[in-house]
């Protein structure tokens, strides 16, 4: 509904977005009285990308930091402490990105909107880049194909 040129401008759209942020607004403050650390992470770093998308930047710092106290609360990391890696899943899937994008978002703050210099992703950024598998493209062929 942002990005759509004129659609701004009818009252029905306007009374639409009105519904949804309402609706994003309860739940957001549903999320937040819960215990459920990784969705509080995730409620608010859609709320910091929300924000940088509709230029309200003064909200941006606040909860990109709201964020990261999620993950550290929780102890949210890229790989178990102990154990096995689980199995690939859509849930694991979504716990990756969801890591990966506080990291990327508290960086791009710093690099772009004039923030503190990245601390608080320290933990899982050290973590993403010395201990999560990751590998690229062209190992990944090199591997397949058998190629050094």
């Amino acid at each position: 509904m942002h990005f759509c040129d004129g659609l701004d401008k009818l009252p029905a759209m306007a009374k639409l977005q009105v519904t949804y942020i309402q609706t994003a607004l309860e739940l957001l403050i549903e999320v937040s009285k819960g215990c459920d650390w990784e969705l509080k992470a995730q409620m608010m770093l859609w709320v910091a990308s929300g924000s940088i998308v509709m230029r309200l930047l003064q909200l941006t710092p606040s909860y990109i930091k709201k964020s990261c106290e999620a993950v550290n609360m929780a102890g949210l990391r890229f790989v178990p402490a102990f154990g096995r890696p689980p199995q690939f899943s859509q849930d694991l899937h979504e716990k990756i990105s969801i890591l990966s994008q506080i990291i990327y978002f508290e960086n791009f703050w710093f690099l772009t909107g004039g923030g503190a210099e990245p601390t608080m992703t320290a933990r899982i950024e050290k973590e993403f880049r010395h201990q999560l598998q990751v590998s690229t493209i062209s190992s990944c062929l090199r591997c397949v194909f058998n190629i050094s």
